[in-house]
């Protein structure tokens, strides 16, 4: 009996020693992952219930003078699915499939253990409405996000620029202005409940947005330009076209165009496309250049208005070179007869008698060889060598635009100051950050220096308003208003380093009223094909422009006697 009962407790002692073992094993377990293996396991669980999101501030708005939007940024959404909670896959499939989102099971392998698969991105509301309206499944989930959309599509492109795909200025406004427009971003924290992911610190989205900019454009002015210009640039089938419309009196731009152009919000192939040629293109001017000699010769005395000079009957030997007229006035001719009829050896003559140092001297006062310091990334500052590194051509050519090259910003500004009273301005684009025009001083108009005087600014209105009157720029008259202008027909440098006999760039800068310029437009067609004197190509693109400007603006007429104009095509340069 005693044996019986001592198998008995020994069976007991060793089943409860198995107990005690398979306890003490399972407490080592938890033990072990309670202590070791905590931090993956933790990490595990946190990635599939926690997700950490920036929240993206909404980017400002860019907008015209008016108000108008030119850019904006709305909520497009990615569609997500959680693995965990899709009950029919098949289901989940088919449904999203007639959006076309196409999903494979074993795709969703690559992302382990999560709560997230992101399968189609920028999805509009629309779309969400309608997949959630069909109720595939409740593993499927959305998550909006803001971008970047341009209304007017390729309207300002060069001038707006683009953004990446972070959300950060690439190019133009967008990113000269990037950490204005971008605001400050949050990071917020969901968990998840049930099928629901849950901030723990809800933010309102609508509160967290960077801030409009506005600039001096003017929507309606850009359009008017576009469509002009664009037609040109087509039907000449011209290699590039810009054209630039500025206030002389204040240096602020109201439209810039350059083609060919692009979408902002297409993707971008070709970088050099987001060129913007009215500030980085360098380009001679040719004759549009020939009121910086004129005016440089009246501010110093050293010529006058009604002063005559011998034109050499259309042939001025300088050395070994020969300085030609094509239009070949015989006998002498005045200052203003030799804009009228843009003649290069009437200039040559005119930059003599004011002398190499000065006429380098204006050349920088009136801005070239300098930035203007537009707020726009690519801008050049053109070429112009040391005038103590001339040669004997130098002054004779580069006084009718020859031998230096510009950038359209300089030209115009250049052309602004000679108008406007004789104030070289910096060109303003930006009109306003919101809420920093108060603190910040750089907005409004800016007096670089005065370059000439009120005096010999009104007679080179008179000198510009005689050229399109009676010279080479009639087809830019306006009916009811005075205009004046100046024309430039310059050869192109070829691959052989010399100028070229098929390659041209047409251009006209002009302005009006002509007593009290209100607009300044320059235009500019590279390489147009068939005709290119500037009379008949540039010339008469101002001209349209500028007359629905007037219409637009309602600038008063002055001179409204002069109606149904008609233009000399043969007026060459």
């Amino acid at each position: 009996m005693p044996n019986k009962n001592n198998k008995q407790i020994n069976r007991v002692t060793v089943l409860i020693s198995v107990i005690l073992a398979g306890f003490f094993f399972i407490f080592l377990k938890l033990a072990f992952i309670q202590i070791v293996k905590y931090s993956e396991i933790n990490k595990s669980v946190e990635k599939m219930i926690r997700r950490e999101n920036v929240e993206t501030p909404k980017r400002g708005d860019i907008i015209d003078s008016n108000g108008r939007i030119l850019a904006t940024s709305v909520i497009m959404y990615t569609l997500y699915i959680d693995p965990q909670e899709i009950k029919k896959f098949d289901k989940v499939k088919s449904g999203l499939s007639r959006y076309g989102i196409n999903i494979k099971q074993k795709n969703l392998k690559e992302f382990g253990n999560t709560a997230y698969v992101p399968l189609a991105y920028n999805l509009d509301y629309e779309t969400v409405r309608k997949i959630k309206d069909e109720n595939i499944d409740r593993g499927i989930g959305f998550e909006g996000k803001y971008a970047r959309q341009y209304p007017e599509g390729r309207l300002l492109s060069h001038i707006l620029g683009i953004v990446g795909d972070d959300g950060n200025g690439l190019s133009g406004i967008e990113k000269i202005c990037n950490s204005y427009l971008y605001g400050e971003s949050v990071v917020t924290e969901y968990k998840k409940y049930g099928k629901k992911m849950i901030s723990d610190k809800p933010v309102d989205k609508a509160k967290i947005r960077g801030r409009s900019v506005e600039l001096t454009i003017d929507k309606k002015i850009q359009f008017i330009v576009e469509q002009e210009l664009g037609k040109a640039f087509a039907d000449n089938k011209a290699k590039r076209a810009f054209c630039i419309v500025q206030k002389p009196d204040s240096g602020e731009i109201l439209a810039m165009v350059s083609f060919p152009n692009f979408d902002s919000s297409d993707k971008i192939k070709d970088i050099e496309v987001l060129k913007n040629l009215a500030i980085s293109y360098n380009y001679e001017p040719g004759s549009t250049f020939k009121i910086i000699a004129i005016a440089a010769a009246l501010e110093e005395n050293k010529i006058k208005p009604s002063e005559k000079f011998f034109l050499e009957d259309g042939k001025y030997k300088i050395g070994a070179h020969n300085i030609r007229d094509d239009h070949k006035i015989k006998g002498i001719a005045s200052v203003y007869e030799i804009m009228e009829q843009s003649s290069n050896i009437g200039m040559v003559k005119i930059a003599q008698k004011l002398g190499r140092p000065l006429f380098y001297e204006y050349i920088r006062k009136f801005g070239f060889f300098f930035l203007t310091g537009i707020d726009l990334n690519g801008e050049e500052r053109g070429i112009l060598a040391e005038e103590k590194k001339w040669n004997n051509l130098s002054l004779p050519t580069i006084s009718f635009g020859q031998g230096i090259s510009v950038t359209g910003i300089q030209l115009i500004n250049a052309f602004s100051a000679t108008v406007n009273g004789g104030v070289l301005m910096k060109p303003i684009i930006i009109k306003n950050i919101e809420g920093m025009h108060a603190e910040n001083s750089d907005f409004g108009p800016k007096k670089i220096r005065r370059v000439i005087s009120e005096e010999t600014s009104a007679e080179m209105r008179k000198i510009l308003r005689n050229t399109v009157d009676k010279g080479t720029g009639k087809s830019a008259k306006i009916d009811g208003y005075s205009v004046g202008g100046k024309t430039g027909t310059a050869q192109k440098i070829d691959e052989t380093k010399q100028y070229s006999k098929k390659h041209y760039i047409s251009s006209f800068c002009g302005f009006f009223p002509v007593s009290k310029p209100e607009i300044v437009i320059l235009v500019v067609i590279d390489e147009p094909k068939g005709d290119y004197y500037a009379s008949s190509v540039a010339a008469p693109v101002f001209a349209r422009i500028a007359e629905r400007i007037a219409e637009y603006l309602n600038i008063p007429k002055d001179d409204v006697k002069k109606t149904g104009l008609t233009a000399n095509k043969k007026d060459k340069k």
